[in-house]
């Protein structure tokens, strides 16, 4: 029987690494796949998902140069919390956060689904701390499995 690590917003169901995909929307509906797969969301999340990146979109340029993105949408897109996460082998381009031109190469990708605006603020609020810290950073840049991943997140108080 296949072993699954859970804490409350991650699985190994939805966590990858070294992924390659030929854009943004590519690397979105692999995700948003993913969390279907697992029950996490309905089907109209990948379309939803994409649309709203779009409006608004979810890049960051951290302190090392590495690109994060932390694209969600709306809760009535989501049947139980989940996030997908994606480390990125080649980064894909997203545009910058409240910007309407600048792009960020994006090497890790947290897809959101959660079922409240309050946790949302929340976790994003959280992610941000993390990629504030550039030691803490630099440490999560070594893991390289889902049960790692999900070890490091626990420890960050990511649950």
């Amino acid at each position: 029987m296949e072993k699954t690590s859970v804490n409350h917003f991650f699985s190994d169901r939805v966590i990858t690494f070294d992924q390659t995909f030929s854009d943004r929307n590519t690397a979105l509906k692999a995700v948003a796949d993913q969390l279907l797969k697992a029950g996490a969301v309905v089907p109209t999340f990948e379309k939803a998902i994409i649309a709203r990146e779009q409006t608004y979109p979810t890049g960051l340029q951290l302190n090392d140069g590495i690109g994060v993105a932390i694209p969600h949408t709306d809760a009535d897109q989501v049947i139980h919390d989940q996030i997908g996460f994606v480390s990125l082998k080649t980064p894909v381009e997203f545009r910058q956060m409240a910007s309407a031109t600048d792009v960020v190469s994006v090497n890790y990708l947290f897809v959101l689904a959660l079922k409240t605006a309050h946790q949302q603020l929340d976790m994003l609020q959280k992610l941000m701390e993390l990629f504030a810290d550039d030691a803490e950073m630099t440490a999560f840049r070594k893991i390289k499995t889902a049960d790692d991943f999900i070890h490091f997140m626990t420890e960050q108080g990511v649950l």
